[in-house]
């Protein structure tokens, strides 16, 4: 409900004509008793629309998820195809020093320990190593031979302990010289079982580095179009079902709104997303049929009621004006059946206002002078009995309403407060802007509403524990229809003179709009 805050009070009202009783006239010469403690004179501030939360829709949410999964997925393939990757290039470096020890123990077999020496260095001055290789051979008590490139890694802590103290079995080890890796293995030479020497194979590994990263970077290429095409597949798929969702949900709040013709119309595949938009639409013509037929169903049986009790209201109001004096048993009777006949008429119109509650034109709302509608309000409602009549005067605002009606549920509350107290108890007209909600509320002295009948005595033919015998239980839901047809509720309390306080709630957004409060 919009409303629009003045800085001058507002000049006059625009309103239909209230569903009252007979009893409820508009008295416009009677004095208004204010509680003026209650409520400031000031208007209402203008405040801002508050901000509301981000709200991440569910296709996002979603494909967030999904994108989290699957690159965590992806992620460990990764991880775990660079680990395989870097172990077969250092397997295979590995093999070929090894290759080259088993290649030296092999030329070397069956030499005596004095010509060891001799038959290492052609060893090494025939045999080839590749460029990335290099090797040393130390013989205990003879110089360190080596190939190309051997001075280099000699320098290796690494290497050096293998030199200084040859292992007893081939051992294996990385190690970096001037920021390039290499891998060696060491071996012992051994003849006639006992340990003489030991050779050294290494070889650098900028190649295997750098194929390492080429393989990581065309993997993580891979992973990352592998990524994007899931991503935007399920982004479609999901788009594509949850459009339907979306509809469905929009056909259910229009539906709430009381448009019954919305329908999804989904033209999509047959699958289970289309099912069940093919169900929701036939939910909604099932829907539709039952509503229309309550509807037809109320203002058939209204309008033909209304026909006989016409006739038999016109046929008393005959025998009433021919002047026959009637026996006290039959004026009795009479008077009874006249009774009977209005009770009967005003059933009938609450059962023709039910019906228009589940119409979408049920309000119009237009703007309304607020504190000049309640104070109109209480003007008619203090002729209607001897109470101690009070008003907590509301803020000086307009509101956004449909004042036929709403003056209609809210007389209808006062009426019940007047039936169930007497001469100088209170009832009591308040409204009162309270954060986002105007609430206006009709409180009394009376004996409330008995515990656990708060829910109950909104429903249909409800009448509770009524003092009053007439009464057909259809107030209270008429005034729950009008609250509701404005986005709001009605809810019952014990108030604070010790009987009920019924409370009017609409949704409350103060604007001020240009030429208002600076």
């Amino acid at each position: 409900m919009a409303i629009v805050q003045r800085e001058k009070r507002s000049q006059g009202m625009k309103t239909s004509k209230a569903l009252e009783a007979p009893s409820m006239r508009r008295q416009r010469g009677h004095d208004l008793r204010i509680n003026k403690s209650s409520t400031s004179s000031k208007p209402v501030a203008s405040s801002a629309p508050k901000a509301s939360k981000l709200r991440i829709g569910t296709v996002p949410r979603l494909v967030a998820a999904l994108f989290v999964v699957t690159a965590a997925v992806l992620g460990l393939v990764v991880i775990q195809i660079s680990k395989t990757f870097e172990s077969k290039l250092i397997g295979v470096t590995r093999t070929v020093l090894v290759d080259e020890i088993y290649e030296f123990q092999h030329s070397i077999q069956g030499t005596s320990i004095s010509n060891l020496f001799t038959a290492t260095e052609r060893y090494i001055r025939d045999h080839r190593i590749t460029s990335q290789g290099a090797i040393a051979i130390s013989i205990v008590g003879d110089p360190i031979l080596g190939s190309n490139g051997s001075q280099t890694v000699l320098r290796s802590s690494v290497v050096r302990n293998w030199i200084t103290n040859p292992p007893h079995a081939t051992e294996e080890s990385q190690f970096k010289l001037g920021g390039t890796p290499y891998l060696g293995v060491g071996a012992p030479i051994i003849v006639s079982g006992k340990v003489v020497g030991v050779m050294v194979a290494t070889s650098d590994l900028v190649s295997q580095v750098q194929q390492y990263h080429q393989m990581v970077i065309l993997v993580l290429f891979e992973a990352g179009v592998a990524l994007a095409f899931t991503m935007a597949s399920g982004y479609f798929l999901l788009r594509r079902v949850l459009n339907t969702v979306g509809r469905i949900t929009s056909a259910a709040i229009a539906i709430s709104d009381g448009d019954t013709a919305t329908r999804i119309e989904y033209k999509g595949a047959t699958d289970e997303v289309g099912l069940l938009a093919h169900t929701f639409d036939n939910m909604l013509n099932r829907l539709e049929e039952i509503m229309d037929s309550q509807k037809r169903l109320l203002s058939d049986v209204s309008h033909q009621l209304k026909t006989p009790l016409t006739i038999i209201k016109g046929n008393l109001e005959l025998i009433e004006r021919s002047g026959e004096p009637l026996s006290p048993d039959n004026l009795e009777s009479f008077e009874a059946a006249k009774e009977e006949i209005m009770f009967m008429s005003h059933l009938i119109d609450q059962l023709l206002l039910l019906g228009r509650t589940l119409e979408r034109d049920f309000i119009n709302p237009e703007p309304v002078a607020l504190r000049a509608f309640l104070a109109d309000i209480y003007t008619s409602s203090v002729v209607i009995a001897d109470r101690d009549w009070r008003y907590v005067e509301p803020p000086d605002i307009v509101v956004d309403l449909d004042a036929g009606r709403v003056r209609g549920a809210l007389l209808n509350l006062i009426e019940n407060a007047t039936k169930v107290t007497t001469d100088g108890d209170v009832i009591e007209i308040a409204g009162v802007a309270n954060g986002d909600l105007l609430e206006i509320s009709i409180s009394d002295s009376g004996p409330g509403v008995p515990q656990g009948k708060e829910e109950e005595i909104f429903r249909r033919f409800e009448r509770g524990n009524q003092p009053y015998k007439k009464g057909a239980g259809l107030g209270l839901s008429i005034v729950d229809a009008v609250a509701r047809a404005h986005k709001g509720y009605v809810s019952v309390r014990r108030s604070s003179y010790g009987g009920a306080c019924f409370t009017f709630s609409l949704p409350l957004n103060v604007i001020k709009l240009d030429g208002d409060l600076a």
